[in-house]
């Protein structure tokens, strides 16, 4: 029992670590902003 909790909170705490890193990683800007102006473009 105690080796499952552990188990759980080890696997919750590295999926809080992969998700605050992918929440806190830089986008690539110029790709977004070619994305932007093909929107424009097209509307």
């Amino acid at each position: 029992m105690r080796r499952t909790a552990i188990t759980l909170l080890a696997a919750m705490g590295a999926f809080a670590v992969l998700t605050a890193s992918y929440a806190t990683a830089d986008l690539p800007a110029p790709v977004s902003a070619a994305v932007a102006n093909d929107l424009d473009g097209a509307n």
